[in-house]
């Protein structure tokens, strides 16, 4: 027992001990990325915000947040969103990553009957919440204006084909390029359980490389002959996808210290350099992943706050499906002010909102399969 205890003990020294994730840390770790994700899509907007190095890189977006920051401390919670919410996104990849294949890879499901699962689990948010934004926008600009507008290109961003049109990939909802690359996902990630059964862990190392090489090489190519963001696909997301398939292979994972503070200084390097920004995401989450599961871990334990989390992580998908058109029109009224304070207030009483239509959109679906379930029972 006492040497048990002391290899514990030194293990903890030498670095952090990743183990598998528990359904309800998986919820708080979602709850904890769509908040950022709403907080960033809704503060961006604001007037002298410093922009995101998420689909391409520029070093003067950091340095405009940080002389925000030296100019007005108070102003850093939109600072902070704005420029590093979007990283949100990316712990949502890696966690879709890492529980489908908890879920699936053992078992190795057949090409297509994966894909109908993912559909039928996916697409009921999609419906609904296109349908949604329809009325919600119907009823703010004009009927005729969001159907001359808007349906087509939804319909494009639903099936996610809009990734492929430059005009189209934020029209009408801007956060939806993510249905595309997240599709895209769904299309290729039964071929990299099937590499891996036969190479083993060399498919994922080669998916990380090749995602770098792609960025560095394919990513200006198609940019400059086709104005596409190779970002906007999941070729530009291929080393967190692949971070989250190596882990849920593991059980345990002792990551040295050496590793997370070298993860640290190559993230800070990433806001300066463009070379450092390619692998950024990756080395973002392996600092960032711990970190958020010991906070989620101790607010967990606090009963609202767990709940709070809990709920918000079961509703992550209509947050993030809701969240970009219910920004207007409360976003034009707080763009016209200049105070820190209104973009701080504002983003909660958004939050609040989103949170509200989401919580209907799930009972709606529910209510919907209960009464199919009924009919065809």
């Amino acid at each position: 027992m006492a040497s048990e205890h002391s290899s514990i003990k030194e293990r903890k020294c030498a670095g952090y001990v990743w183990r598998g994730m528990t359904l309800d840390e998986s919820f708080y770790l979602r709850a904890v990325a769509i908040v950022m994700i709403m907080a960033h899509n809704y503060l961006h907007w604001m007037p002298g915000s410093p922009g995101e190095n998420e689909f391409g890189f520029n070093a003067d977006r950091v340095a405009l947040m940080l002389e925000g920051l030296w100019q007005n401390p108070w102003d850093a919670p939109r600072l902070l969103a704005s420029y590093f919410g979007h990283y949100g996104v990316q712990v949502f990849f890696f966690l879709s990553a890492y529980g489908l294949t908890k879920k699936y890879s053992a078992a190795s499901p057949a090409w297509w009957s994966f894909q109908t699962k993912r559909w039928k689990s996916f697409y009921p948010a999609i419906i609904l919440s296109a349908l949604g934004y329809l009325i919600y926008e119907g009823f703010r600009v004009g009927w005729s204006e969001v159907w001359h507008d808007d349906v087509l290109n939804l319909l494009r961003q639903m099936v996610g084909v809009s990734n492929f049109i430059p005009d189209n990939v934020y029209r009408p909802i801007g956060p939806w390029w993510f249905i595309g690359a997240i599709l895209q996902f769904y299309l290729v990630l039964p071929f990299v359980w099937r590499a891996l059964q036969k190479y083993g862990d060399k498919v994922l190392y080669a998916l990380l490389v090749g995602g770098w090489i792609l960025q560095c090489v394919l990513g200006h190519i198609i940019y400059a002959q086709f104005d596409l963001n190779i970002n906007h696909s999941i070729l530009g997301h291929l080393g967190v996808c692949s971070m989250g398939i190596w882990f849920a292979r593991r059980n345990e994972v002792m990551i040295p210290w050496w590793l997370l503070l070298l993860s640290v200084v190559m993230f800070i390097g990433g806001n300066f350099f463009y070379e450092l920004w390619i692998p950024s995401r990756v080395v973002l989450l392996l600092f960032l992943l711990p970190l958020l599961r010991a906070v989620c871990g101790y607010l967990g334990k606090r009963r609202w706050c767990g709940a709070a989390m809990l709920l918000l992580g079961q509703l992550s998908v209509y947050l993030f499906l809701c969240n970009g058109y219910l920004r207007r029109p409360i976003v034009e009224w707080a763009k016209q002010e200049s105070h820190w304070w209104t973009s701080t207030w504002t983003c909660i009483v958004f939050i609040m909102i989103v949170t509200v239509w989401a919580l209907m959109m799930r009972t709606f679906e529910r209510r919907i399969f209960l009464v199919l379930d009924r009919r065809y029972r």
